[in-house]
């Protein structure tokens, strides 16, 4: 004869209703289960699918594995203190596929040991992300760049009607100065090749890369300048 097989009954709704009124007074979790007459184990998973914080388990209910002392060893690891590289010292996107594919290279070495490949191919996987965002910051340094560009067109626009409509030569010439200072801002942004971003072949993409971190390097040290003097 097959024996008989217990059911897990299921939660009635005043069982859910006194979970809840129980569940701020509730010490433990077994103390709460105790009250409903269930397992801890069923409490706690009622809990998670009411979306309820689950009390924590009593001291008596841990299991605490005896060790001995002498069999412990005890290791120390110390971690170098990680510093954060100057913008201008991170490596270009030549130098990080150069690395990628030193790594790559020697990891088809019939020499290579079984830890040293662990370490290669953490070497490929961190400059394989760092590629993908260095080319993500790039381009969200172009899309910014151009819509500088254009807003500072519109406003040049903006001017020169405002210019042909002024009434005083006060006005006038007030706003033919703001003119000129957005007029320069605009050629400067004109040499320095900002245009409006577009998928490009894969063999320009590292120019504009360092072309857009050096735009970087000279809109951050003017600005340093500015704010210093």
């Amino acid at each position: 004869m097959r024996g008989k097989v217990e059911t897990v009954p299921y939660w009635k709704p005043e069982e859910e209703k006194k979970l809840i009124e129980l569940l701020p007074k509730a010490k433990s979790l077994e103390d709460l289960a105790g009250a409903l007459g269930r397992s801890p184990e069923a409490v706690a998973m009622k809990l998670k699918r009411m979306g309820l914080s689950i009390p924590p388990r009593s001291e008596s209910s841990l299991v605490k594995i005896p060790r001995k002392k002498d069999s412990l060893k005890t290791t120390t690891t110390t971690t170098r203190k990680l510093e954060p590289v100057k913008f201008e010292e991170l490596p270009s996107p030549n130098e990080a596929l150069g690395l990628l594919y030193s790594a790559i290279d020697r990891l088809q070495e019939p020499d290579v040991g079984r830890e040293e490949a662990k370490k290669l191919r953490l070497i490929i996987q961190g400059v394989k992300s760092y590629i993908q965002l260095d080319a993500d910051y790039v381009a969200r340094i172009q899309t910014v760049e151009y819509e500088m560009l254009v807003q500072s067109r519109a406003i040049a626009e903006q001017l020169r009607s405002m210019i042909a409509s002024s009434g005083s030569p006060e006005e006038k010439a007030r706003l033919e100065k703001s003119l000129k200072e957005i007029e320069a801002e605009i050629r400067e942004g004109e040499a320095l090749g900002i245009g409006k971003p577009r998928t490009r072949n894969r063999r320009f993409v590292h120019a504009s890369v360092d072309s857009a971190r050096r735009r970087v390097l000279v809109y951050d040290r003017d600005t340093r300048g500015g704010m210093s003097s």
